[in-house]
């Protein structure tokens, strides 16, 4: 399980993760209500039909029993089903095979029957695959009954004096894993692909732009000299990261060391859900709620712009909050909706403008989310996700400060890019009104 846990923060990333994975294998119980407030999780019964290939998951199985309930409904018994109820159930069921009801027929019932039989005999199709009615004492249990059926046996071998009021409760664990395979494997139909995929058996092409992003990475940045991050300063990092056990503090204490100083606050947000953002997918997915993204100034862009836009690029229905999201597959699509805003014809150079990052357990890692062209007239474009780099933080004073170094370079090179697309965006918008308005004064005149 340990090896699926660091597989985990690359596949959150790819879709809904923040901008930094706040996964931890400490503090289990805090993680597990983190995780309950911001994983995505599906949306009923399609979401499931829709999948290639189905892995065995908890989510899984209550999807099974929840089916399952369906297809044989629980009856309710009057009297309690005991041993001797059933046998005495037994006894009365006397089943009664055909070769005898058809000993016992008329001739004239046996001409019915014949003639029955030769268009077809009854419609059965409601019947097909429906389970034959079953003992309740042989029933199988669901996962939730044998998960309750455990825990009495557990607590019902217990010593006396261990089930009074002393004894301490039971903590339930939950494991430190993300997104399921489902949910993995349900990007991957939709065609948004996690770091190393090859679709088709085939490495995927890296963006144009690869080794522009790969030279702006390595830059040496004034912030993170050896008189501004010394030894001392790792060794503070060092111990912030190893008392931070939790996501929360993460947030609060590691993550700002990395970030370093942010330009405009206005710009950053974060923790709450992208609920004006139109579906990746077919709708199937709950709303991403990242911890951490960066973004623009909504009076950046020209009002009409936004509106046009409003569901690609405005992750909040609150017009107040940042817009075009520094962010994974959902980035990469704001990014592109600005790039072709007033564009005769679509758009699709294969370069990077989006970048994502991860950090657990001290490893920051930076991955790129391209899209590529659609390849069909019906068919929605490919989101590419590539690893940038990866770096121990808490190893030693050059690669933590190599690591710094190469976050606020991706983030600084993805805000000029951003900033870029919305002056061009503006300035499209400017020369369509003018015109629209030259033509109508030539009408007019």
């Amino acid at each position: 399980m340990a090896k699926l846990s660091k597989e985990s923060d690359i596949r959150q990333s790819c879709y809904s993760q923040t901008t930094y994975s706040t996964t931890y294998k400490r503090k289990l119980q805090h993680l597990k209500q983190h995780q309950h407030n911001t994983l995505p999780q599906p949306k009923g019964p399609a979401y499931w039909d829709n999948l290639s290939k189905i892995w065995l998951t908890k989510g899984a199985l209550k999807e099974l029993d929840r089916r399952n309930s369906y297809l044989e409904p629980r009856q309710e018994y009057h009297r309690p089903v005991t041993r001797q109820f059933n046998a005495e159930r037994k006894k009365r069921w006397k089943p009664r095979f055909a070769p005898d009801f058809l000993r016992d027929c008329t001739p004239s019932c046996l001409k019915q029957l014949e003639r029955f039989s030769k268009l077809g005999g009854p419609d059965l199709s409601n019947l097909r695959n429906y389970p034959e009615p079953g003992n309740p004492l042989d029933e199988p249990m669901t996962s939730q009954e044998r998960k309750r059926s455990a825990l009495s046996q557990s607590t019902s071998s217990l010593p006396t004096s261990s089930k009074t009021g002393a004894s301490k409760p039971i903590t339930k664990k939950s494991k430190t894993g993300t997104y399921t395979p489902n949910f993995q494997q349900y990007l991957i139909d939709n065609g948004i692909y996690p770091n190393r995929f090859n679709p088709n058996g085939r490495r995927p092409a890296l963006p144009n732009n690869w080794d522009d992003i790969n030279k702006r990475l390595v830059q040496r940045r004034p912030s993170l000299s050896l008189l501004e991050f010394s030894q001392e300063d790792f060794g503070d990092f060092q111990q912030i990261d190893a008392d931070a056990e939790v996501g929360d503090k993460v947030k609060e204490f590691v993550m700002p060391k990395i970030e370093g100083k942010i330009g405009d606050l206005k710009c950053v947000g974060g923790g709450y859900l992208f609920g004006n953002l139109a579906d990746l997918t077919d709708g199937k997915l709950a709303k991403a709620k990242p911890d951490r993204f960066y973004s623009a100034r909504p009076h950046q862009l020209n009002q009409q712009i936004c509106q046009q836009l409003s569901d690609l690029i405005i992750p909040s229905t609150r017009n107040h909050r940042p817009i075009a999201c520094y962010y994974g597959a959902l980035g990469a699509r704001a990014m592109h909706a600005l790039q072709v805003y007033q564009q005769q014809k679509p758009i699709y150079d294969n370069n990077a403008y989006t970048i994502t990052s991860t950090y657990a357990d001290g490893a920051l890692k930076l991955y790129t989310t391209h899209l590529t062209e659609p390849k069909g007239a019906d068919c929605r474009p490919e989101y590419i996700m590539t690893q940038l780099g990866g770096w121990m933080m808490t190893n030693n004073l050059e690669t933590s400060r190599q690591g710094a170094s190469a976050y606020r370079n991706t983030r600084d090179w993805a805000k000029e890019k951003r900033d870029e697309f919305i002056r061009l965006a503006n300035e499209r918008h400017l020369n369509a009104q003018s015109q629209t308005q030259d033509s109508e004064n030539g009408r007019s005149s």
